[in-house]
């Protein structure tokens, strides 16, 4: 295992390089500058500013520059916002989004496995079209747009939920159901079939012949088994919902890494756009490892090489 781990670090390490390497020259390419404002007016503030961030360099010497400090744990300052670094944006960004991902994540974890055990064991037709129906939406539809219709049906029209902000638990209902409904739609799928084909194997029947209860039959032997495919998805999921509310954090106006990373592209903050992509990137290849190696713990049959 050892040895594995070790060659996935280095498949991330490049990974990220090739991330951090396309986000930073697609970001040069972009028409516009972040010292064309309001806060740059004259050409002597313009020029002090573009050596001060070696902005009068050629692209390649830049980002030369930027992958040194990167080296040395410095993911910059802001160029918008005078005094504050990157690492300031992360850290008082990271726990809100953190916090409502993980409320976002128990809802599609329990919600997605009831919907997908469910579909499968039940032997009415119209209970397993409703829990499909409502797979179907999850994947179909983005989730800023049902974070919009929830906002207008149940916080405008209905006002039975706040959503502005996260000051109460009450605040987090509609955020995490925005974020949590294409998971949940995913893990029913992935319970569902999982379920049916593990009902099939000769252990349950033999389980159910002895007279073993339904439900400790379900619970014991079935459910154990068809989770690995969702075990398999959870850790991106969880970092699907960590990328995925930046957008929903927006409309919902919670102060979160969301918000910051899309002030940062409208205002063109270089250093924190890029910091904000390394961050994430390196959160997407931590969970897809800590998922594998998660996986080959649970099944044996798993052999990670």
């Amino acid at each position: 295992m050892g040895k594995y781990v070790v060659k996935r670090i280095l498949i991330g390490i490049i990974t990220l390089f090739v991330l951090s390497s396309a986000t930073f020259f697609l970001m040069k390419a972009t028409p516009g500058s972040p010292i064309s404002g309001e806060k740059f007016k004259t050409a002597e503030a313009r020029k002090a500013a573009e050596e001060r961030y070696n902005l009068d360099k050629p692209v390649v010497t830049q980002y030369a520059l930027y992958l040194e400090g990167v080296a040395q744990g410095d993911l910059g300052e802001s160029m918008v916002h005078e005094g504050r670094t990157v690492t300031y944006y992360i850290g008082n960004g990271f726990p809100v989004t953190a916090k409502l991902a993980f409320v976002a994540f128990i809802v599609a974890v329990t919600v997605g496995i009831t919907l997908g055990t469910t579909a499968a064991l039940s032997r009415k037709k119209w209970v397993n079209n409703v829990c499909m129906f409502i797979a179907t939406i999850g994947v179909s539809v983005p989730s800023f747009l049902i974070a919009m219709l929830l906002v207008v049906i149940f916080g405008v029209n209905l006002k039975m939920f706040p959503f502005i902000g996260l000051a109460t638990p009450a605040h987090y209902i509609l955020p995490a159901l925005a974020l949590s409904l294409y998971p949940i739609s995913m893990i029913s799928r992935l319970t569902r079939s999982s379920m049916l084909e593990v009902m099939k194997q000769d252990y349950i029947i033999l389980a159910r012949s002895k007279g073993t209860p339904y439900k400790k039959v379900i619970i014991k032997h079935a459910l154990k088994n068809a989770m690995l495919p969702v075990i398999t998805y959870i850790g991106p999921m969880f970092a699907f919902l960590l990328t995925g509310s930046l957008v929903v954090e927006t409309i919902f106006a919670i102060p979160g890494l969301g918000s910051s990373f899309v002030t940062s592209v409208m205002d063109r903050d270089y250093p924190l756009i890029m910091g904000m992509t390394i961050f994430l990137g390196i959160l997407i290849i931590s969970f897809n490892l800590i998922t594998d190696i998660v996986s080959a713990m649970v099944d044996p049959r798993i052999k990670l090489k």
